[in-house]
């Protein structure tokens, strides 16, 4: 096994902690942010957290961190997975499949590509089916408890 794997994993899973901690609440500071993880489980270093915020793209506007607006001009960067995500399911270890509404793939992938989730090797989108790429199963799981946070519920 490689011994950076479950470092990378580690990683993957805080770095979708801090989007739903910026999603779910106002954090101004890396102090409140390390705090928010910790509330969730998860320890957190200064210095990791600054890797991760500029990884992740992360802005500070309005006095608080924030996802950068995706390539698609859309205030939210996420509107499209809120609204026209329907599924995600893994199809092994290396593969996520996400349905969407009719012609909202390929905003859906974009949306994905932009993540700088680690592990997330590219997307392929058609008309209402993504497909997600991912390095190992880790990712994948982790990529669906994200995913499966945001899709509509009828």
């Amino acid at each position: 096994m490689n011994k950076y794997a479950n470092r990378d994993e580690r990683k993957s899973a805080r770095q979708v902690a801090i989007l739903e901690v910026i999603a779910s609440e106002s954090v101004a500071t890396q102090n409140a942010l390390a705090r928010a993880l910790k509330r969730a489980g998860i320890h957190a270093t200064q210095v990791s957290l600054s890797r991760d915020i500029a990884e992740l793209g992360l802005v500070k506007a309005a006095g608080r961190y924030q996802s950068a607006p995706a390539m698609t001009g859309a205030a939210d960067p996420e509107l499209s997975l809120r609204t026209s995500l329907r599924s995600a399911s893994a199809a092994g270890p290396h593969l996520v499949v996400l349905r969407t509404d009719t012609s909202a793939a390929q905003p859906v992938g974009l949306v994905i590509d932009h993540m700088t989730l680690p592990g997330i090797v590219g997307t392929i989108a058609g008309d209402d089916t993504v497909f997600v790429a991912v390095k190992n199963a880790a990712v994948s799981k982790t990529l669906l408890d994200y995913l499966h946070a945001r899709i509509k519920k009828p």
